[in-house]
């Protein structure tokens, strides 16, 4: 055998086996510890495996960083809503008064629906211009380089990453200013004049 010849490697010899034809590769690892076995006992196998199972060894540890990523979004994601809820409603409750003193006047539900929805449009919009100008999209270039090494196939600076992100916030602002704007709509102007 051309490997008892060989020169001794100084840390670890790779050894790649192709399967025969017909022939399973999965049943090769032990086969295959087994033959080194007989050639030279102290000869150690450290990983006796198909590319596939040594391919998910390696990725393993990737795998669990970018789902604990994901899961950390998802929670990041569902707390930004639960604010933007938390905030319009406070805001609409805040001028409860005021929405009916409006109706009194003559203002009709659709007038204060529209009211509502553009007032939110304009706190969403000044938030995604400073959070997007400002310190988020610092933090998420800088967050975007360090991860560059993880994330396979990816431009950290994809603007389709930014874009999604801006949207998604917008359909969950436009959802969290729908039900306090619909609320204000269904204040009786007599109700609202005496809430304090």
């Amino acid at each position: 055998m051309p490997l008892l010849g060989a020169e001794p490697a100084t840390q670890f010899c790779t050894i790649i086996v192709r399967p025969r034809p017909g022939q399973r590769a999965d049943t090769l690892g032990s086969a295959l510890s087994r033959a080194v076995a007989e050639l030279d006992s102290n000869l150690p196998t450290y990983f006796a495996g198909t590319a596939a199972r040594l391919h998910d060894e390696i990725l393993g540890g990737n795998r669990i960083i970018a789902t604990l990523f994901s899961i950390f979004g998802a929670v990041a994601f569902v707390l930004s809503a639960v604010g933007l809820y938390g905030v319009m409603s406070f805001s609409v409750t805040q001028r409860t008064q005021e929405f009916g003193i409006r109706m009194a006047l003559g203002a009709d539900a659709a007038r204060i629906f529209r009211m509502v929805m553009t007032q939110g449009a304009w706190q969403l919009g000044i938030g995604l211009v400073l959070g997007a100008g400002g310190a988020a999209l610092l933090l998420g270039v800088l967050a975007a380089a360090a991860l560059q090494n993880i994330l396979f196939k990816v431009n950290t600076l994809d603007p389709f990453i930014y874009v999604g992100v801006a949207g998604m916030l917008a359909l969950v602002a436009a959802a969290s200013c729908f039900v306090p704007a619909r609320r204000a709509t269904q204040v009786d102007p007599i109700v609202a004049l005496r809430y304090e």
